[in-house]
């Protein structure tokens, strides 16, 4: 049975410092409709709440995204995110499960940059990679990694021939992610598919 976490529970157990925690649970969740600064009512979130903080904390934190932009990937990846089953209760999209090739074992999305030619703001270019088999071969004195994936990009807003492309490319482990916060807060994997094969040496 999932449980809903305080402030000061996902801090602590997450060594996140509460006044970071609660600001970027400002910038990436809804207001709370039970609380608010007048009311005195401390926040409560659950599992998906919090995670979702989490992975917009590891986007500014880890991947040196900015606040804005981060929340703009949290909300183009929310349903990715959802079709992968990185939060509980969901089930894997149809499209990621391949038949003949065995189960994907961890996913991982990467994330690029586009500035456009106007004055607009840049927007990101999203690709989900699948892991599907990692096998590490000796030839010579040299071991040689062999890597069976899928891979596809993540629908978003139609690219035009004017957009120019950052070489910069990050990647968000989302399996090593979701993997980390179920560990640190003591949650049952078997509430989250994304770690149904998942092992932290895929």
């Amino acid at each position: 049975m999932l449980r809903f976490f305080t402030n000061r529970e996902l801090s602590r157990n997450l060594l996140i410092p509460l006044s970071k925690w609660k600001r970027w649970s400002r910038e990436f969740l809804a207001p709370d409709p039970l609380g608010g600064l007048q009311s005195g009512v401390a926040r409560r979130y659950s599992a998906d709440q919090a995670l979702t903080v989490f992975i917009g904390g590891h986007l500014v934190a880890e991947l040196k995204i900015s606040i804005p932009e981060a929340r703009q990937i949290m909300g183009d990846l929310r349903s990715c995110l959802n079709d992968i089953g990185a939060f509980a209760g969901a089930q894997i999209h149809h499209r990621y499960r391949i038949e003949g090739y065995g189960p994907i074992l961890a996913f991982s999305i990467f994330l690029s940059r586009v500035w456009r030619v106007s004055s607009n703001p840049p927007s990101f270019n999203y690709t989900v990679r699948g892991l599907i088999s990692r096998k590490v071969y000796v030839i010579g004195n040299r071991k040689v990694l062999r890597e069976k994936y899928l891979e596809e990009p993540i629908p978003r807003s139609t690219q035009t021939s004017h957009d120019v492309y950052k070489p910069t490319i990050k990647i968000l482990p989302i399996s090593a992610i979701v993997g980390q916060f179920t560990k640190v807060m003591k949650l049952d994997r078997k509430y989250f598919p994304i770690l149904d094969h998942y092992s932290s040496d895929a």
